[in-house]
């Protein structure tokens, strides 16, 4: 008898193609009993192993389940090899939980880990008290980007290697989720560290640049004619001859401003002239002075 189980193939350009992979069974005179495990068990590794030749030969991957004849799933511990699970890796640095755990002047911290070499590194990262919501990379090092981290809170992170596919013919099963993992390490970021979170557009770099924190605000005076053109060059609705925005929002409007500027002289560059310093660089470059900025600031 034949057991079947309809699974879907998805190729690397997202496409689905629907396939069966079949389980034999023994013959159509022989039912599956008990007794029968070994020799089902292996019709099911050579189904398999027929779809996975079949789906490399097509340059799509295959997600496989096996099944009795009545419908009842085969575990797949009981036919699929298990991946092997390499060392663990070593965390770099100090590596300690509860009260002890060092703290960080910055959001912007990495952690790493050594590990045997050719291995893929796969980071999960926890904020403390979350009940075992993760988030997962994979990188050489775990660099926490804008947003990741959050002043005064904790968080701990914990990393595993996984093996490259050395035999792309072979049909492997994922090892215990569990296996294979680092010890969890803990850090806490310092309660005064810059708040990156909700930047939108504005970058990191913008912010550096400008020389003001996104989490801060600041006091900015404009004459009657800056604040027309900067009513008329940004998104910033009603202006007053004093104003008190966030470092986030200055920076957001100066970034305009120098965007406006750039295609203003490229412009002119394409029409053959000399870039002049335009109006919306001379507003820019008074708003950064302002602020205690660089007199002529890129902004990327």
């Amino acid at each position: 008898m034949i057991g079947t189980r309809r699974m879907v193939w998805r190729g690397a350009a997202g496409a689905a193609v629907l396939g069966t992979t079949l389980a034999a069974a023994g013959s159509a005179a022989t039912p599956v009993t008990p007794s029968d495990g070994p020799a089902l068990y292996e019709a099911c590794r050579r189904a398999a192993q027929q779809m996975t030749d079949r789906a490399r030969d097509s340059g799509t991957m295959v997600a496989m389940g096996c099944a009795r004849p009545d419908g009842t799933l085969v575990d797949t511990r009981l036919w699929a090899t298990t991946a092997p699970v390499p060392p663990a890796p070593v965390p770099v640095g100090v590596c300690v939980t509860g009260p002890g755990r060092p703290v960080v002047g910055t959001t912007l911290t990495s952690v790493s880990v050594t590990a045997e070499a050719g291995l893929r590194i796969i980071y999960d990262y926890q904020r403390l008290g979350d009940g075992g919501a993760g988030h997962f990379r994979g990188f050489g090092a775990l660099e926490f980007l804008p947003g990741d981290l959050a002043p005064g809170r904790g968080y701990r992170w914990r990393a595993r290697g996984v093996y490259p596919t050395t035999d792309p013919s072979a049909v492997l099963r994922s090892p215990d989720d569990e296996q294979g993992w680092s010890p969890w390490c803990e850090f806490s970021v310092s309660a005064d560290a810059v708040d990156y979170r909700g930047l939108g557009d504005v970058s990191v770099e913008a912010l550096t640049e400008v020389g003001v924190r996104p989490d801060r605000t600041y006091t900015v005076h404009l004459t009657a004619a800056q604040q027309r053109d900067l009513r008329a060059w940004t998104d910033l609705g009603p202006a007053r001859d004093r104003m008190t925005l966030t470092g986030v929002r200055l920076t957001d409007l100066l970034m305009q401003l120098a965007q406006s500027a750039w295609i203003e002289e490229e412009t002119a560059r394409e029409d053959g002239e000399s870039p002049r310093v335009s109006a919306y660089r001379t507003l820019l470059d008074a708003i950064s002075v302002e602020l205690g900025g660089p007199a002529h600031p890129r902004l990327g």
